[in-house]
């Protein structure tokens, strides 16, 4: 057979992605070849109607040698090289058989590596029109050397990251890339997954940096994986090892990342700026310049940046929503919320610019808004914490607590923000009892949770607990410098004795005319026990003035014997010295 073809993969427990791999190229392929590495579920018994030759191999941490093994097993002319949770589009099929007649010895195929996030360096949004690709909505594609002639000379090196790398091999042997897509989901197939791969790929990392300690490709693939796993501090190294040995200004940008990563945003911003001397100019150099400058506070030249980078990719939803971040932090509102829509058009699975549209709103008091953004969010992040919970507090602010218990369920016990919000619910509800369990159990979890001290205030107050609702508001109160909680401060500190601080915040309050008619009655019962009687007199001249609704109640208050005698002793000159009393109960 002149042009058959050899599919060779290495697999273990994979029987929820082998069927789909091999049957996608089985009317194209002579031969199945499967390394079997391990498997204790049913993989292969997945596989048993393509009839596949299988090798049976102790894995030994190199990936290159498990593929090799499969490779020396091959018996036709031409190879095609899978994994398990690969697969090819039909119509991309006639381009392999095609191929086989050309002068090449080998083609690069383009593995498309589908993502749900999108902060990955190369990521693209999902614009294609390929079947396999549609449930995701960006990938990062790479490409690779996957399909070639049956020789003994092409062979994968590494033990992971393994390639059939050309610049190994005799010059003779031709290569050229073929317009074919591999699709991979190996970032798709759940977190734990993903981590034990990210895990195993970092050991193998290591051992490939021990076989050839001068690859440099070695060191920036172990740094990556590294990052990946959010180790950026053990990241560096290998990424300038790798500058040091290759002078290729990506390891520098990867550094500079990790470097942002970790909070130093000088260091990062000095690798950046090694990076582009050295010639680098792409979309990823000026997006991380310009997240640097917005870390640094230099609004105007993230402005820059970002606008550069999105010349160099004008549909990438991060640049776009980035830049609308620039836009508020310049307190220009309308550029901010255009390019969070922006945002949200270009990868509507991108949480992030509907998570800032909705604060926008809910700041604007667009309380309906803002949950009508969430709930869109949340049908695509059901899993993600900060949107549910974004949307349970909009739905409180929309005095809709049924609504925000039933979003809440039982998810999240313990959780202090979660509990806040319960807590604020059950009050809303007028359930006392429960507002008062979550709201005491979110302060326990968190001393410093501003929205749980104050509605438990609230629930205190209820209960006729006013100096332990004072306490509480007060806090909120010196954290938020919020003066609308003045009001009903003053009130519970004056209805629980908290004299000295109740006269203050009551003058607060009248000074700045949210005062009600409580107020300028608290504040004159406040002065009598105080027996302040100068302030009193005045309070009262005040009160008729400002207040004639109240003309009736000062007469009578006047009128009553203590009142009447202390301050016709004030007027006669007697002059009585005023003494605080100390006391819980109320004014």
């Amino acid at each position: 057979m002149t042009n058959g073809i050899s599919l060779c993969m290495i697999v273990k427990n994979e029987e929820d992605w082998i069927a789909k791999a091999v049957s996608s190229v089985i009317s194209i392929v002579s031969e199945v070849i499967i390394v079997d590495t391990g498997s204790t579920d049913r993989t292969l018994e997945r596989v048993e109607a393509f009839s596949p030759k299988i090798i049976h191999s102790e894995w030994t941490n190199h990936f290159g040698d498990a593929r090799n093994i499969s490779l020396a097993e091959a018996t036709h002319p031409w190879i095609l090289v899978l994994d398990a949770d690969e697969c090819i589009a039909e119509g991309d099929l006639k381009n392999l058989e095609q191929a086989m007649a050309g002068p090449n010895d080998g083609y690069s195929l383009t593995q498309r590596n589908y993502v749900y996030k999108n902060q990955v360096h190369g990521w693209e949004p999902n614009t294609s029109d390929y079947e396999e690709g549609r449930p995701y909505p960006g990938f990062v594609d790479n490409p690779l050397i996957r399909f070639f002639r049956n020789d003994p000379k092409l062979r994968f090196h590494g033990a992971v990251h393994e390639i059939v790398d050309p610049t190994r091999l005799p010059p003779s042997l031709r290569f050229s890339s073929l317009p074919v897509v591999i699709h991979h989901f190996g970032k798709v197939r759940g977190e734990d997954c993903v981590v034990r791969k990210q895990h195993l790929y970092l050991k193998l990392g290591k051992k490939k940096l021990k076989e050839d300690p001068t690859n440099a490709k070695a060191y920036m693939d172990y740094g990556i994986q590294l990052q990946e796993l959010k180790q950026h501090g053990e990241a560096r190294k290998p990424f300038l090892k790798s500058f040091e040995m290759s002078g290729n200004p990506i390891s520098l940008l990867h550094c500079a990342i990790s470097e942002k990563n970790l909070g130093n945003h000088e260091a990062a911003g000095e690798l950046l700026d090694r990076a582009a001397k050295c010639g680098l100019d792409t979309f990823e150099l000026h997006l991380e310049r310009g997240n640097v400058s917005l870390a640094l506070g230099d609004h105007e030249q993230a402005r820059k940046y970002y606008r550069t980078s999105l010349e160099r990719n004008i549909g990438n939803p991060v640049a776009t929503f980035n830049l609308g971040l620039t836009h508020r932090k310049m307190d220009q509102l309308d550029k901010a919320v255009s390019y969070y829509r922006r945002a949200r058009h270009l990868d509507p699975a991108f949480a992030e610019p509907g998570l800032e549209l909705a604060a926008v709103y809910t700041d604007a008091g667009s309380f309906q808004e803002a949950a009508t953004i969430l709930e869109d969010l949340l049908t695509h992040h059901t899993e993600r914490r900060d949107v549910r919970l974004a949307l349970v507090k909009a739905n409180l602010q929309l005095k809709r607590a049924d609504i925000a218990l039933e979003l809440l369920g039982d998810l999240y016990p313990g959780d202090a923000v979660a509990e806040s919000l319960r807590g604020a619910a059950y009050l809303e509800r007028g359930d006392n009892d429960k507002a008062r369990e979550h709201l005491e159990l979110a302060i326990r979890g968190n001393q410093a949770i501003v929205d749980a001290r104050i509605n438990v205030s609230h629930v205190y107050a209820n209960a006729g607990e006013f100096g332990r609702a004072a306490r509480h508001l007060h806090y909120g109160y010196e954290k938020t410098s919020n003066a609308a909680l003045l009001p009903t401060l003053s009130i519970y500190e004056a209805r629980g004795g908290l004299l000295d601080d109740a006269l203050v915040h009551l003058d607060a309050v009248i000074a700045s005319s949210q005062a009600t008619t409580d107020h300028w009655i608290y504040r004159s019962l406040i002065l009598e026990r105080k027996e302040m009687w100068g302030e009193l007199m005045e309070h009262f001249q005040v009160m008729a003035d400002q207040l004639p609704e109240l003309r009736d109640w000062i007469s009578q208050k006047r009128s009553e014997p203590r009142v009447a005698a202390a301050l016709t002793s004030y007027m006669a000159g007697s002059r009585p010295r005023a003494v605080p009393q100390e006391g819980t109960h109320q004014a």
